[in-house]
C-alpha cells in the first residue's frame, strides 16, 4: 500500500465515523517545512488530530518530528501513522476512542 492509498483509506474511515479533514497537504511546496500532512476535526468530540503520514519504512525528517513534538507540547493530538498501525487508527478514530498520541521513540 502507497501512502498515498493508506491516507485516502484512513480518510474514508475517518469520514465514516464523522471526522473532517481540516487540511491536506495538496503541494508541500507551499506550506512550511514539516508541517503535518494533514489535519482532522470532530466537532462533536470536539477533538483535533495533526496526522503524519509514512509507508512502514518512510522516515521522517527533522522538521517533521519538529513539528508534531511542539503541537504535541501545545496540548494537540498529534499522530504519526503508518499501515501497520492501522488497528490502532480505527480505535483512536472512533468517536471515544483513545487520544491519539505519538510512539515513544519516533
Amino acid at each position: 500500500m502507497t501512502e498515498e492509498q493508506f491516507r485516502r483509506h484512513v480518510r474514508k474511515i475517518a469520514a465514516l465515523r464523522g471526522w473532517t479533514l481540516a487540511y491536506h497537504t495538496h503541494n508541500s511546496q507551499r506550506s512550511d517545512a514539516g508541517w503535518p500532512d494533514e489535519v482532522y476535526g470532530h466537532p462533536k468530540t470536539r477533538r483535533t488530530i495533526f496526522a503524519e503520514f509514512k509507508s512502514n519504512t518512510g522516515r521522517l525528517r527533522p522538521e517533521q518530528r519538529d513539528w508534531l513534538r511542539h503541537l504535541a507540547a501545545c496540548g494537540f493530538e498529534t499522530a504519526l501513522w503508518r499501515p501497520k498501525d492501522l488497528d490502532l487508527i480505527v480505535t483512536v478514530l472512533a468517536p471515544n476512542g483513545p487520544r491519539a498520541q505519538l510512539p515513544e521513540h519516533f
